[in-house]
């Protein structure tokens, strides 16, 4: 089943299926392909066979292939210590999230991991700083495999789930391998290069709504102009206009995208909202032995990035 506009839409499968003909055709497509997971330990098996699926279905290297279901499975599996150590129970699955991004050579595969706990353990993250794992642990080193196996190319971001519904907040790991075969398969209509930007804006808003942010948008279009702006706070507002998209956090550009790359400008925004929401909202189960916030240490990606 497929939901929400071109590139802004979601597809389903059970977990453990085995029909991905349309998820595969929605990742090819630029939308982002969702897939709930187990929340027990076959989640890492399931996360991997459907990365193989996706990775099949857009022909990427079979290296490039491996390693990205040792990485997915990584992360898989670290969504059950998330699960263990939260204080309450929460009715949402962890989920995996698959879309496009960039042109050309530049094109990669971002895969995203997201659970509901927004923190980390003691508040490490593994793999980013000096500290490493203890030779004699028995955790603790998924991150580290994924850092090296990604070339540095990972990160993490509060956000909301896709297929838990809008109201599940949490966190997504993310990592991006190289696609650049799956350039040639995508497959838009129209071209975003032929978009008018009251169109794009239009497609960006339909991928907004389906997580939740639906009362809250003040827009203002010029089609003389070809510029559309969409407002969802005080301090974030994005701008399409001329075939790229602006996000503008706090009155400062935070990236541009162009128009075939809505899905990660509505990821990129979605993250700003939920950090600056963070800021004013804490977190109810803060506690000091957890992080709860969560600082950007890695770059905001966008069309400009080697």
């Amino acid at each position: 089943m497929v939901e929400g506009g071109r590139y802004g839409s979601t597809a389903l499968t059970a977990v453990g299926g085995t029909d991905m003909t349309d998820s595969q055709g929605t990742v090819g497509a630029r939308a982002c392909g969702a897939w709930p997971l187990p929340g027990d330990p076959t989640c890492a098996s399931v996360a991997r066979r459907t990365f193989r699926c996706v990775a099949g279905a857009l022909a990427l290297d079979p290296e490039v292939a491996a390693d990205g279901m040792t990485m997915v499975s990584e992360l898989a599996a670290n969504t059950l210590h998330a699960r263990r150590e939260q204080r309450e129970q929460r009715a949402a699955t962890p989920e995996l999230w698959l879309y496009l991004r960039g042109a050309g050579p530049r094109t990669e595969l971002v895969c995203k991991v997201f659970d509901a706990f927004p923190g980390w353990l003691d508040g490490n993250v593994p793999g980013r700083g000096r500290r490493r794992a203890p030779a004699d642990a028995t955790s603790g080193r998924g991150l580290e495999v994924v850092h090296e196996l990604s070339g540095g190319r990972w990160g993490y971001h509060l956000t909301r789930a896709r297929l838990g519904g809008w109201q599940v907040r949490g966190k997504a790991v993310w990592f991006a391998v190289p696609a650049a075969t799956a350039a040639a398969r995508a497959t838009r209509a129209p071209a975003p290069a032929a978009m008018r930007a009251g169109a794009a804006m239009t497609e960006f808003e339909e991928a907004l709504a389906a997580r939740g942010f639906t009362g809250e948008l003040v827009r203002a279009d010029d089609p003389a102009a070809d510029m559309a702006v969409l407002s969802l706070r005080g301090d974030l507002t994005v701008w399409c206009w001329c075939g790229l998209t602006w996000l503008r956090v706090g009155g400062t550009g935070s990236g541009q995208w162009g128009y075939g790359d809505l899905v990660e400008a509505a990821e990129q925004t979605v993250e700003a909202y939920e950090a600056l929401a963070g800021v004013t909202e804490p977190a109810p189960l803060a506690d000091a032995a957890w992080c709860f916030a969560l600082p950007r240490r890695y770059p905001m990606w966008s069309a400009s990035d080697p």
